[in-house]
């Protein structure tokens, strides 16, 4: 029942920080030791933040379906610990992938474009 508890807190903070994102008028980020990316290479900022803004909302509702489903099953705490490596561990692995291959493949701006582009305004 504890673990259950810690789910739904972690999806109640992913929720938020997925909701907050999605609204935020400066580019959102998702790694903690990374710093969101700068404005001038993100191709669509609202767009982007939607997309981060989903993605963590996603996170946060893989989370709650967790604690669910051990109540639903009634998992022992020490069971339970074992079967959250799915949706904790591969479920943030997973969401950094589908940030970096689709998410900032899509809307951050590539090294080489940003001085592309300088160079024909000069």
């Amino acid at each position: 029942m504890l673990i259950a508890i810690v789910c739904w807190l972690a999806a109640i903070l992913f929720i938020i920080m997925g909701f907050l994102a999605s609204r935020s008028k400066k580019p959102a980020g998702i790694y903690s030791n990374i710093k969101a990316p700068n404005k001038d290479k993100i191709t669509d900022i609202r767009a982007y933040n939607k997309a981060v803004g989903w993605l963590l909302t996603g996170y946060g509702l893989l989370q709650a379906a967790a604690g669910v489903l051990l109540l639903i099953f009634q998992v022992s705490d020490k069971k339970a610990g074992n079967l959250l490596v799915f949706p904790f561990f591969f479920g943030a692995i997973f969401m950094m992938i589908i940030y970096e291959a689709v998410i900032a493949e899509k809307y951050i701006k590539k090294t080489g474009e940003t001085h592309e582009k300088q160079r024909r305004s000069n």
